[in-house]
Formats: structure tokens, C-alpha cells, sequence
């Protein structure tokens, strides 16, 4: 897949889903405004998508991450002017650390000095 442009009306969510049982702590999405951020910040977060985009798979696939009670993330990039958007899965036991951190810290992981 290619990566993205993160233009200033780009949102980055991610949350983390599937298991046998719902656990609200364990399944918070974190969303991430580009406008919002300065030039090092959207950086890191460009740096992130890197590592995480060949992992993922678009859903509904038919091996698609969260069969059974595997666990993965949902990284969605969504752009307002634009109307597009781009879903992808990726497998919990696949993910990169920044991703994990990204998910656990939100906007904290990418702005912190």
C-alpha cells in the first residue's frame, strides 16, 4: 500500500478491538488531528504509519485480522475534504511497538519532547 499524504484535514484513529470479551479499558480509541500538530510531531507520526501500513489488512477480508478472539487494532485515516478513507487491520501479535505506544498514549506518544 502506499502511504498516505497526512494533509492538515487528515484524522488518524486507532483503536484496539476483538477477544472474547469486551473490556472498555482495553479497547479505547485514540484519535489524532494533523492539523493539531507541529512539523516534528507529524513526523513521528508519519514515522509510525511507516512501520504499521504493510501489516495491515483492509477488513472483510477473508484473513482478516479478528477471527476467534484475536485481538488486533483498527487504524483508520480519514481526510474531511476530501470524503476518503483508508481502514486497515492489524494483528495484535503483528503490531509494531510505536503502534501499540500510539494506541496506549494517543497524541501524548508523538508530542512528548
Amino acid at each position: 500500500m502506499n502511504e498516505p499524504e497526512l494533509t492538515d484535514d487528515a484524522v488518524v484513529e486507532v483503536a484496539r478491538e476483538g477477544g472474547l470479551a469486551y473490556i472498555p479499558k482495553l479497547s479505547g480509541t485514540r484519535k489524532i488531528v494533523i492539523a493539531q500538530l507541529n512539523a516534528e510531531q507529524r513526523q513521528r507520526l508519519v514515522s509510525i504509519l511507516h512501520q504499521t501500513l504493510p501489516l495491515g489488512q483492509p477488513p472483510g477480508q477473508p484473513d482478516s485480522p479478528g477471527r476467534g478472539d484475536q485481538r488486533f487494532y483498527r487504524l483508520q485515516i480519514t481526510w474531511t475534504a476530501q470524503q476518503t478513507d483508508v481502514l486497515l487491520l492489524i494483528p495484535e501479535n503483528k503490531a509494531p511497538p510505536s503502534l501499540v505506544e500510539l494506541w496506549r498514549d494517543g497524541e501524548a506518544c508523538i508530542c512528548k519532547p
